[in-house]
């Protein structure tokens, strides 16, 4: 099957987005198993969605921002029950030549609002805060890393960010716990950032009290995390 001749292969964009209606999640999942025309387009979109969710600080969004996203959020449920449970989906159209553009269409207000609030207000740089000039920031390469893996902290004044490429995925039942070392003789202490990676790589912001941390580490950890380390690290990076 090509990319021509597949009849989903719009859903791609959306799949990527994960804006796909509820219901139909699952279903395309075990369609894109066995089509290799919407496997590629979705790897070709995957930058899409790392973009989204890398390119712009997380902020908190003012409280008058959030409660108008969220009116209109509602207002919208209450439009689509009156309307019926059909009214959102969109209209299926002929798959056309080239780069579709199916992810462009207008998407109900709802799922616009969600949207929002999750990525625009979410990174507040257009809604909050000034510039990213206002802000600099600090590149500082890791002290330890995987062969052939590469990974850098993005340090600014009120976030901090491991960003790590090349990195293998974690054991099958485990997951990549971040960790804060403050070399004062107690254990690293656990954060909740968890991740995997996808084709090697990873955007994690680093939550917590950074001021006094000496390292930030990375391990394997099993699935939910741990209080305490159980594992070397296979990531360090010095912050001071």
């Amino acid at each position: 099957m090509t990319i021509e001749t597949c009849p989903r292969i719009d859903d791609a964009a959306s799949y990527v987005l994960r804006a796909i209606p509820d219901g139909e999640w699952e279903g395309y999942a075990a369609h894109v198993a066995g089509c290799a025309a919407c496997a590629a387009k979705i790897d070709e979109l995957g930058f899409v969605a790392d973009a989204l969710l890398s390119g712009v600080p997380q902020l908190s969004a003012p409280p008058e921002i959030r409660s108008r996203v969220m009116s209109v959020v509602q207002a919208e449920a209450e439009l689509l029950n009156a309307t019926g449970a059909m009214a959102d989906r969109p209209i299926r159209r002929a798959p056309s030549r080239g780069l579709s553009l199916q992810w462009l269409r207008p998407w109900p207000a709802a799922v616009l609002a969600a949207s929002l609030l999750a990525l625009g207000i979410g990174g507040g740089a257009l809604l909050v805060g000034g510039g990213a000039g206002d802000d600099p920031a600090k590149s500082i390469a890791c002290a330890q890393a995987p062969g052939g893996a590469s990974c850098q902290m993005r340090v600014t004044a009120d976030n901090a960010k491991l960003v790590v490429a090349g990195l293998p995925a974690p054991p099958p039942g485990r997951i990549y716990q971040v960790w804060l070392d403050r070399d004062n003789g107690t254990a690293p202490e656990p954060t909740e950032a968890l991740f995997s990676v996808r084709k090697g790589r990873a955007s994690v912001d680093v939550p917590g009290n950074l001021e006094g941390v000496k390292q930030v580490l990375v391990t394997h950890e099993p699935l939910g995390g741990s209080e305490v380390p159980t594992r070397q690290p296979i990531i360090a990076a010095r912050m001071s």
